[in-house]
Parts: C-alpha cells; structure tokens; sequence
C-alpha cells in the first residue's frame, strides 16, 4: 500500500485529520531497532508520524545509532554509566542547539531526562516550541537496586524539574505515572504499547526447536530481556534453584537475550538453554515454543515482553512491582507474585505447571484480550497529544 493511501486510511480511521507536514524533533537517547522496549516504542512512533506525512530528525547519544529512511538521525557527545553501562549521558553542544534551528522543529518530543533533555527543554520554553516528554525508563529504581541512595535524593529533584516543564508528559502505565505524582511530577496522560501485527502467535510453535532443547515431554520457562541484575534474575535465579529441588518438576529453563551477566547466569545454571539475542521469526518461535514466561523484574515501566508472551500462549509470572503487573491483571493472562520474593514466584510457576485447568483458563483468558493491541491503535493516544498541543487546544 503507498504512503498517501495508508494515510488517507488512517484519518478515517481517527475521524479528524493529523496535522499537515509538521516538523518533529525527536531526542531520543538510544536509537537501536528492538535494543529494549523504549526503543521499539519510539520507532512504531516515528513509523505513525511518517505514515501521516510529518517529517522528523532524531538525536541520538549511541556510537552507531540505526538509520531510517527519510529521517535524519544526528548524534551527540555522550559518556558512559557506570550503573548502567547500555545507556550513556549525552551533553549539549553547540552543534545540537544549530541542527535544531535548522530544522525548524513545530514539535519537540524528549525521551531522556539527561543534560540534553535540560537544554532542549530550556531551548523548547524560550522559543515558544510546544514541548512533550515520554517517561520510557524508572532510572531510580536502578538506583535503588544498586543501593546507591545518595544519588537517589540527588535525581528526583532533578526529574520534577525536568518533567513538570513538558506541556505533555506521557508515561506507559499507571504505575508510573503514580510513582511520579508521589514525588510532584505533574499528571501523565497513559501512552500504552502495542504488538507488531502478526508477530506473535501460537502459531509459531516449534516441535523441533523443542527437541533441541531437551524439552519433549516437559514444560518450558522462559526468560526473554537483558541478562543485567535490574532485571530480576537473581531472583529468577533463586526460583531456578527451588524448582531444580522440587521431585515433582522438571522444567527446561530458555533464557533468551544478552547481557553483562551472562556468563554468571551460565555457570549458575548449567543445564538452561540460551538461544541468544533473536528477532524476527526465531524470536516468535521461542515465545510461542515455550510454556510459561517467569520474569520477575520489578523496575519496568510497562512491560513489552509480557505483552509478547501472552499473545504467544504464554501465561506470565510477574512482580506486584512495576508497569507488567497491570498487562497481566488486565488480560488476566498469568500470576502476580511479591516482588524480590523467590518462594512467592516459585509457587506461582509450580501452579501453573501442575494445575492443568489453571493453565488452560489462563492462557486461553489472556490471548482473548490481549488480541487488537495493535501500534496505530495505541499510538492514536500521542498522536492525539501531538495535535492537541499543535493546535493550542488545553489539557482536558
């Protein structure tokens, strides 16, 4: 389908026009197609905005950020993190401030509460740019795992600074944006996530795939995200461990990613499988070649891979922490366990592989409602913001 086409769809579809050919500056810290959810996020954005004519230039603080058809990606200074060393601190730079006044942006949208989102904030307020934010990442929860307290009370000053200068901030989940409004963040407008159409079935179920992992006659345990210890795994560790001396259980145990740890990961649980980092069709087939999805993270804001798993049959086990508790609760497609405890997440996991009705009704419950969570529905939500804003409309 051509562009103009796919266009004219879409504002039938919404009912009211986007507005024309506008100019969206995107600051979007990483910038690599399927790194982590944020940055699948911000590419179905770019992907609306284009489908609907706007042109957009990207900034991007990573050493080899991906390249778009028709959207320039600019790069800026960066240093790494030492408590998360995927991500990096971009500093503003006079090259940054005249690339955005050349591109003449009618919108500003910042991902990334660094140096540069300050500056580009400060840039958007004194030339009258209408200015939205997208809260991708719980940085302090990052903190808070690492114990590093003192930059705790550091950083959320800085985020309320930060955040109550948008004319719009948008966050992925309740969740967040309660904890924000606990620490005076303005109110958030929910701005969900959506599922690649056709990506994520049953369908994709691999007999063969199964075999090579030892798993015919046995379920399957899947961990799908960064092998970093933010994510939960020494917890998902632990419920290893418990199942391992369960008589009654004998799971294989896929963790699928990369990582800084996995070579710990490896030596702690020698018999897992690790297929590596996928996408496309073989990322499909693992989802869809497994039986339950154990992740028990509790720092996500929202929560794409339990999405993914429940569209692939999956139930998940989740933490009663963060933005994946409120997929699960609202397809009602697996378990919430207490976050952090092993022996809560052990249970739920031994629930689901021993009560075959449980497993049945969960599974079937959560593919029924997570179906029609598509991008351009879900995007519709800041593409509403984009237009409210553009127009000058106040917020409701």
């Amino acid at each position: 389908m051509d562009p103009a086409s796919l266009s004219n769809q879409i504002k039938e579809r919404n009912g009211s026009p986007f507005p024309a050919n506008i100019r969206v500056a995107v600051y979007a810290g990483m910038f690599i197609q399927d790194f982590d959810g944020a940055t699948k996020t911000l590419f179905e954005l770019i992907k609306s905005l284009r489908a609907r004519n706007a042109e957009v230039a990207v900034w991007s603080f990573c050493r080899r950020p991906a390249r778009l058809p028709g959207v320039p990606v600019h790069k800026v200074a960066a240093i790494s993190l030492p408590f998360y060393p995927d991500y990096r601190f971009a500093l503003p730079g006079s090259e940054l401030f005249r690339r955005l006044r050349n591109f003449k942006p009618d919108i500003i949208h910042l991902t990334v509460p660094d140096a540069v989102g300050l500056a580009v904030s400060a840039f958007a307020k004194v030339r009258g740019i209408p200015l939205l934010m997208s809260y991708h990442t719980d940085f302090i929860s990052y903190l808070e795992e690492r114990n590093l307290w003192y930059l705790i009370h550091v950083w959320w000053p800085i985020l309320r600074r930060y955040y109550n200068r948008a004319d719009s901030l948008l966050v992925p989940s309740r969740d967040s944006g309660d904890k924000l409004a606990k620490h005076g963040i303005q109110k958030a407008s929910i701005w969900g996530r959506g599922l690649p159409a056709g990506c994520f079935s049953p369908s994709f179920r691999s007999e063969s795939l199964r075999r090579s992992w030892g798993a015919e006659g046995r379920k399957v345990i899947l961990f799908s995200g960064r092998f970093a210890w933010f994510k939960g795994l020494r917890t998902f560790v632990r419920v290893y461990d418990l199942i391992k001396a369960d008589k009654d259980l004998s799971p294989v145990f896929v963790l699928l990613g990369r990582g800084p740890q996995e070579e710990e990961l490896r030596a702690r649980m020698p018999d897992a499988v690790f297929p590596g980092y996928l996408t496309g069709e073989e990322l499909s087939s693992v989802y869809a070649s497994s039986d339950i999805l154990l992740f028990p993270s509790p720092t996500e804001t929202f929560g794409n891979v339990i999405q993914e798993a429940i569209a692939s049959g999956l139930p998940a086990v989740v933490s009663d922490e963060g933005g994946c508790q409120e997929i699960v609760r609202g397809t009602g497609g697996g378990l919430v366990a207490e976050a952090r405890n092993a022996i809560s997440f052990y249970q739920a996991c031994r629930r689901l592989l021993l009560d075959e009705e449980l497993y049945r009704q969960t599974r079937e419950t959560g593919l029924q409602n997570v179906a029609g969570r598509d991008w351009e529905s879900v995007n519709q939500a800041i593409l509403d913001e984009y237009a409210r804003l553009l127009n000058g409309r106040p917020g409701s």
